[in-house]
C-alpha cells in the first residue's frame, strides 16, 4: 500500500495574523473630496488619522531559501556549461 505525502506547499503556510477590530461600521464617498469617510455606529464620523496610500495592510510575502529572492544562487555547474561542450 502507497503512503500519502504531504505536498510541499502545505509547509510553507502560515496562520493569519489576528483581527482587529475596527472603530467604524459605514463607509461613504465624499463626492467633492474623492475621499472616504468612516462612520461609526451611531452615524457620527470618525477619524482614521494620517495613513498614506501607499503603506501595505497586509503583511510581506517572504520566498525561502529556494532562489526566489532579492539575491537567487549562482548557477549550478550543470547548469554553466558552454554550448559547444558536450554532454
Amino acid at each position: 500500500m502507497a503512503t500519502a505525502v504531504q505536498p510541499w506547499g502545505t509547509s510553507r503556510l502560515a496562520l493569519y495574523p489576528n483581527t482587529v477590530e475596527l472603530p467604524y461600521t459605514r463607509t461613504e464617498l465624499d463626492a467633492a473630496s474623492q475621499t472616504t469617510r468612516y462612520f461609526d455606529r451611531s452615524g457620527q464620523p470618525v477619524e482614521m488619522g494620517g495613513h498614506g496610500t501607499s503603506q501595505s495592510t497586509a503583511s510581506p510575502t517572504a520566498t525561502g531559501a529556494d532562489g526566489g529572492g532579492a539575491q537567487p544562487p549562482a548557477p549550478a555547474d550543470a547548469d554553466s556549461l558552454e554550448d559547444n561542450v558536450p554532454d
